[in-house]
C-alpha cells in the first residue's frame, strides 16, 4: 500500500466498522433471508457434513455447545396476530413481540429467544418464504433452540380500546401456563403499561417468583420510548439502514428522536446512518447522544453502544473488545457478538486463527449467516487459504444469490489470487445484480487501466461519481478521479475535479474532511514536482486534528510522513531524517491493523533520503522490498505506482542502464501478476524509451515513445516530458 492509500484507509476503516455493524445489529431483511438450500454446509464444532438440515443434529449440537443456564427460564414469544381487521395495523404484529422480547431481556432469569434467533431457525428448518409464524412452527423452533416455554398472543381493537391477548404453553407437553390480557385507551397504551403487564404475566407463567419480577424491573419505556408511533418509525429506520438505504434510514429515525428526544437506540442507529453519508459531525453528535441516554436501553443494547464508543469516539480497541467479550459470554447466542468479535481480531489486532475460531461460534448458531461467512472468506484470503476463501465465498453466494455483496467478494479473492479476468467478471456480476452497488465500479475501472485501456477505466470512475449516494462520497470519488487524470498526465483537469470535491463536503461539517482535497492536492503537486506548493497543502491538512482518537501513533506518522517526502525533494535532508526518526520511534505503539501501512511510510520515506544522499546500495536494499510491493486491493490500487520505480531510478543514478531497462522492463511486462498487479504508469515508458534510446536500441525506443504518447494524448499540452517525448520521437524517425 502507497503514501495516498495510508490516507484513503483511514476513512475506509470507518464505513468497514459501520457495516459490519449494520450487517450483524440490524434485522435482516426479505432479500437477505433466500437460503439455496441444496448447498452443502458444515456444522463446524462437528464432523458432520449436511445437504440439507438435520435438525436433530443441529439442535444437539447447539444444545452441547450454547447451554441455557440453569438458573435461566428459556421462553420464545412468537409474532402476534393482527385481530383488528385493519392491515394499517399490521406492524404491531412484530412491534409487540419485539417489544415484549426487549423487555424480558432485562431479566436475570430468563433466556429469551431474540427475534433475529426466531428467523434464522425459520430459515435453517427451510421454511423462509413463511409469511406468518403459526403456533405449529412456533414450537419446532423453540425444539430446535431448546426452549422450554412459547408465547403466543394477538390484538384487536375497539373504538380507541386496545386489547391485547396472550398465552404461555409449555413446549414439550404443550400444557397451558399461563393466559393473559391487557387493555387500554389509545395506540400508545401498548408501550404505556400493557408490555410491562404482559411481561410481568409470562414471568410468572413460566414460574419465576414475584421476588424475582420485581427484581427485573420490566418497564419497557425506560429501556425504548413511550411512543408507538416512535417505536414503528425505529423500526422502519433499522430496516432501511440494513438495506443500505441511508437516506431513508436518516428520516425515519430522525422521526422516531423527534417523536422520543430519549430513544437511545435510535441515536445509535442514526449516527451510523449519518455516517455512512458521510455527515461525520451530525454522527458523532448521534453517538454522544446515545451514550449520554444509554441508561435508557436494555442491557444488551447498552453495552453495544458502549462498545461502538469505546472505539470511535475514546479510541480504545482494548475497551472495545472486553465489551464483545462481556456480550458472548451474558449472551452466548448473540450470533453478532461473535462476529464482531472475529472482525476485530481480524482487521484491528490481525489475530486471524482467533478470527477464525470466532468466526465459526457466529456460524455454528447460524450457518446461513451471511455476513460471517463473507467475512471469514476475508480472513482465509488474508491468511493466504486461497481454497477455503473460495468455499466460504460460494458459500455466501449460496446464502444470498443474485445479490451483489457475493459477487464483489469473489472478486476480491480472485484479484488477490492473480485471477485478474476472473475478478473483473465477478465485478461486473456485482454491478448487474444492483447497478447502483458503487464499490465494483472502481476495482473495474481499476482493473481496465491495468491493460491500459483508460477510456472504459475513467467511464467506470465516472459511473461512480454519478451514483454516489451522497456528497461526500462523491467528493471521494473525485479524489480517486484526480488520481487517475494524474496518471494520464492530465494535471489541470485534476487539480478542477479537486476543487470540486471540496466544494461538494463543505456541507460535511468537519474540518478534516474539508482538507481532504487539499490533502489530495498536495499529492498532485508532488507527483507534477511542485514541491513547495505540496508542501503547502500537506501543512494544511494537519492544522486540524483527525474526528477519532483511534491510534493517535499511526494519525501523527499519516500526517508527517508525507512532509518528509517533500524535504527528500526538496534537499532539505536534516528535517527529513528528523521525520524519519520520529516515525521510526512511535513505530511500536502503532496498533496491527495500521501497522504495516506506517511500516511502509518509514521504509518509503527512509529509500528517498538514501536516494537523495546518494546512498545507492543502502537504498537498493529498502527499494527491492518497495518495488515488490504487491497490490491486493483493486479499489484503491492506482496510487501505488509512484513508489514502484524507485529500483530503476537508482540504476539510472548509478549509470548502470541495463540493470535499469530490466527494471522498467519489468515494470510494463503486459502480464499485471508480473508487476505485481500494479499500473504501468505511463512516464515509465518515457523513462525507458530514453534508456533504449541511450543503448541504440532505436526500433524499441520508438514503440515506447508511441505508447507514452498515445496515452498522454489529452495530457497538458506545457508538460516537460510530453514536450521531450514529442521532440524525441521525431528526431528518432527522422534519422
Amino acid at each position: 500500500m502507497d503514501p495516498i492509500t495510508l490516507i484513503l484507509t483511514i476513512v475506509g476503516i470507518v464505513i468497514a466498522l459501520v457495516f459490519g455493524y449494520l450487517q450483524v445489529i440490524v434485522p435482516f431483511t426479505k432479500k437477505e433471508v433466500k437460503f439455496a438450500k441444496k448447498f452443502p454446509f458444515v456444522v463446524s464444532t462437528t464432523e458432520i457434513t449436511l445437504t440439507k438440515i438435520d435438525t436433530k443434529a443441529y439442535a444437539k449440537v447447539i444444545g452441547e455447545k450454547f447451554p441455557i443456564p440453569a438458573e435461566r427460564k428459556p421462553i420464545a414469544v412468537m409474532p402476534f396476530r393482527n385481530l383488528t381487521g385493519e392491515a394499517s395495523y399490521d406492524y404491531l404484529t412484530e412491534a409487540i413481540p419485539n417489544l415484549l422480547i426487549t423487555n424480558l431481556e432485562q431479566s436475570n432469569h430468563l433466556s429469551v429467544m431474540t427475534w433475529e434467533r426466531m428467523h434464522d431457525l425459520v430459515d435453517i428448518l427451510g421454511k423462509e418464504h413463511v409469511q406468518m409464524i403459526d403456533d405449529k412452527l412456533g414450537f419446532e423452533l423453540c425444539k430446535l433452540d431448546g426452549v422450554d416455554n412459547i408465547v403466543l398472543g394477538s390484538f384487536t381493537k375497539a373504538g380507541d380500546m386496545f386489547a391485547t391477548d396472550l398465552k404461555v404453553l409449555e413446549v414439550s407437553s404443550k400444557q397451558l401456563l399461563k393466559t393473559a390480557n391487557s387493555k387500554g385507551d389509545g395506540i400508545d397504551s401498548i408501550l404505556r403499561t400493557q408490555i410491562d403487564e404482559l411481561s410481568m404475566h409470562i414471568s410468572h407463567g413460566v414460574g419465576l417468583s414475584e421476588g424475582k419480577v420485581k427484581e427485573s424491573n420490566l418497564r419497557i419505556a425506560d429501556v425504548t420510548t413511550s411512543s408507538i408511533d416512535a417505536y414503528n418509525y425505529f423500526l422502519r429506520g433499522r430496516e432501511d439502514l440494513a438495506k443500505g438505504y441511508y437516506g431513508d434510514a436518516r428520516k425515519f429515525l430522525e422521526k422516531a428522536i423527534e417523536l422520543d428526544p430519549t430513544f437511545a437506540s435510535a441515536y445509535l442507529q442514526l449516527a451510523w446512518a449519518n455516517l455512512l453519508l458521510g455527515d461525520y459531525k451530525a454522527s458523532a453528535e448521534a453517538r454522544e447522544q446515545a451514550k449520554a441516554l444509554s441508561e435508557k436501553a436494555t442491557e444488551k443494547e447498552r453495552l453495544y453502544i458502549e462498545a461502538d464508543y469505546a472505539s470511535h469516539t475514546e479510541g480504545s480497541f482494548e475497551k472495545r473488545v472486553q465489551i464483545l467479550k462481556q456480550l458472548t459470554a451474558t449472551y452466548p447466542k448473540e450470533k453478532a457478538a461473535h462476529f464482531l468479535l472475529g472482525r476485530y481480531y481480524y482487521t484491528v489486532e490481525r489475530l486471524y486463527s482467533e478470527a477464525v475460531n470466532a468466526l465459526n461460534i457466529a456460524l455454528d448458531l447460524d450457518p446461513y449467516y451471511g455476513s460471517a461467512l463473507n467475512q471469514i472468506a476475508y480472513t482465509y484470503t488474508a491468511m493466504g487459504n486461497f481454497d477455503k476463501a473460495i468455499e466460504y465465498a460460494q458459500r455466501y453466494e449460496a446464502v444470498l444469490p443474485g445479490e451483489a455483496n457475493p459477487f464483489d467478494t469473489m472478486g476480491d479473492i480472485y484479484f488477490q489470487m492473480g485471477e485478474t479476468d476472473k475478478a473483473f467478471a465477478k465485478y461486473k456480476e456485482a454491478m448487474e445484480a444492483k447497478p447502483d452497488f458503487g464499490e465494483p465500479c472502481l476495482k473495474i475501472a481499476y482493473i481496465s487501466a491495468l491493460k491500459e485501456e483508460y477510456a472504459e477505466a475513467m467511464k467506470w470512475v465516472d459511473r461512480e461519481i454519478k451514483i454516489a449516494p451522497s456528497s461526500v462520497m462523491k467528493a471521494r470519488r473525485y479524489y480517486s478521479k484526480a488520481l487517475y487524470e494524474c496518471h494520464l498526465g492530465s494535471f489541470k483537469q485534476a487539480l478542477k475535479d479537486l476543487d470540486v470535491a471540496k466544494d461538494l463536503v463543505k456541507p460535511a461539517e468537519w474540518e478534516y474532511v474539508k482538507t481532504a482535497a487539499n490533502w489530495h492536492r498536495g499529492w498532485v503537486h508532488y507527483i507534477m514536482g511542485d514541491y513547495e506548493l505540496s508542501r503547502i497543502c500537506f501543512e494544511d491538512r494537519n492544522t486540524v486534528p483527525y474526528h477519532s482518537s483511534w491510534d493517535s501513533a499511526f494519525i501523527t506518522i499519516e500526517h508527517n510522513f508525507p512532509l518528509g517526502l517533500v524535504d527528500a525533494k526538496q534537499g532539505n535532508l536534516d528535517p527529513a531524517r528528523k521525520i524519519l526518526a520520529a516515525i521510526k520511534s512511535i513505530l511500536p505503539d502503532v496498533i496491527p491493523w495500521f501497522k504495516e501501512y506506517a511500516q511502509l511510510a518509514h521504509d518509503v520515506l527512509h529509500a528517498e533520503i538514501l536516494l537523495a544522499e546518494d546512498s545507492f546500495d543502502k537504498v537498493l536494499i529498502e527499494g527491492e522490498k518497495l518495488s515488490k510491493q504487491d497490490v491486493n486491493d483493486a479499489y484503491t490500487g492506482n496510487q501505488i505506482v509512484i513508489i514502484k520505480d524507485i529500483v530503476a531510478r537508482v540504476y539510472i543514478r548509478k549509470g548502470d542502464i541495463d540493470r535499469a531497462i530490466l527494471e522498467y522492463e519489468r515494470l510494463t511486462d503486459p502480464d499485471p501478476n508480473k508487476r505485481g498487479r500494479c499500473l504501468i504508469r505511463p512516464t515509465w515508458r518515457y523513462e525507458l524509451a530514453k534508456l533504449y534510446e541511450e543503448k541504440g536500441m532505436k526500433a524499441k525506443a520508438i514503440q515506447q515513445h508511441e505508447r507514452f504518447l498515445e496515452v498522454w494524448k489529452n495530457a497538458d499540452a506545457d508538460r516537460p516530458e510530453l514536450i521531450d517525448a514529442k521532440k524525441r520521437l521525431a528526431k528518432l524517425k527522422a534519422g
